[in-house]
Parts: structure tokens; C-alpha cells; sequence
């Protein structure tokens, strides 16, 4: 038991810091639905949760989207920083590069270099930037680190708007079910007297 209250709680900070971070509400299972529904109805209650759970929904999905662009962003640092790498080792041993140069859309030309100081890096926007092959492999690798640990963070934020989700999903079943038991009850007790 006291297992299950400690690690209730870890789940309840770790929402809570979730939804911190998201700038969202935080989903918060109904356990006493008559004490939730005083002073409204059970459809001003459920428009409100509904409301919610749109939310959670759109965020999950952006979050998603957001995913997927950093899934496919990786590889191509993981690229960029391996072609500077063999640029760094090239140079050390003084030895000659043969580079495809893209010339335009599907069309490249070979070229030799050698001694090779800087490259360009395309920074997004249309921007490219020239940088000391060091420089570059550092730039590279921060980036890496940076998109890795945000794919971590965003699969942790994706796993706390399906818990809100489902949660927000339960509330307004039993409040649903509450109303519905409820006014069962009152035509009973009307047509029972």
C-alpha cells in the first residue's frame, strides 16, 4: 500500500511537472463526481472537460508533428557532422579529398580538395554560414546532443498528454454514468410515490 501511495505520487509530480512544461492543466481524475458536479450541470461539466481533451489532443498531435521532424533532422546532422569529421581527419594526414558538389537539382561534379580550412553550414532560412572545421564539428555535435535530448523530452511530453487524454476520457464517462444513474433515480422515485 505504501508502495502504491509513493508511487502515486511520483506519477502525480511527474504530471504535474509535465503539464508545467506543456503550460497546460493538468488532467485530474474525478473520484467524488457528485462533490465535481455541485453548483453545474453535468453537461457544463462535460463541455468543459471536452474543451480539455480537445486540447490534450491538438498538443499531442503537435507534439507528434514536432517528433517527426526531429526524427528526420538526426540523420542529417549525423551526416554533416561525419562528412566534417573525414574533412578534419583528411587534413591531418594531408591527403587529397574527392567531393560530389551539387550543382543543381540531381546534377553534381567531382572536385579535389585539399587543405581543406572551413565549410559552409546551411543554419535554416535560406542561411548558410562559413565555419573553421573545428568550430563546425562542435556546432554539429552540440546540435546532435540537442536534438537527441529534445526527442527524449518530447517523448516524455507526448506520454503525459495520452495519460491526460485518457484521463480527461474517464472523468467524462463517470460523469456521463452519474447523470444518467441520477436521473434514472428521480424519474423512479416520481413515478414510484
Amino acid at each position: 500500500m505504501a508502495e502504491e501511495s509513493a508511487s502515486a505520487e511520483a506519477s502525480q509530480q511527474s504530471a504535474a511537472t509535465g503539464s508545467e512544461i506543456l503550460h497546460v492543466p493538468k488532467a485530474v481524475f474525478i473520484e467524488d463526481v457528485a462533490a465535481f458536479l455541485e453548483g453545474r450541470t453535468a453537461d457544463e461539466a462535460i463541455k468543459e472537460l471536452n474543451a480539455n481533451y480537445q486540447n490534450y489532443k491538438l498538443i499531442e498531435q503537435e507534439l507528434q508533428q514536432s517528433r517527426l521532424r526531429l526524427v528526420a533532422k538526426i540523420p542529417e546532422i549525423q551526416k554533416a557532422l561525419a562528412a566534417v569529421e573525414m574533412l578534419i581527419n583528411k587534413q591531418q594526414e594531408g591527403q587529397e579529398v574527392v567531393l560530389d558538389f551539387g550543382l543543381s537539382e540531381q546534377i553534381f561534379a567531382k572536385a579535389k580538395v585539399k587543405d581543406v580550412s572551413s565549410v559552409g553550414l546551411w543554419l535554416g532560412a535560406d542561411v548558410m554560414l562559413e565555419y573553421p572545421l573545428e568550430e563546425a564539428k562542435q556546432l554539429l555535435t552540440t546540435n546532435l546532443n540537442n536534438a537527441k535530448e529534445n526527442l527524449k523530452t518530447n517523448s516524455k511530453e507526448v506520454d503525459i498528454m495520452k495519460d491526460f487524454s485518457t484521463t480527461t476520457e474517464v472523468s467524462i464517462a463517470r460523469i456521463y454514468n452519474f447523470d444518467v444513474t441520477r436521473k434514472r433515480t428521480s424519474k423512479e422515485g416520481k413515478g414510484g410515490g
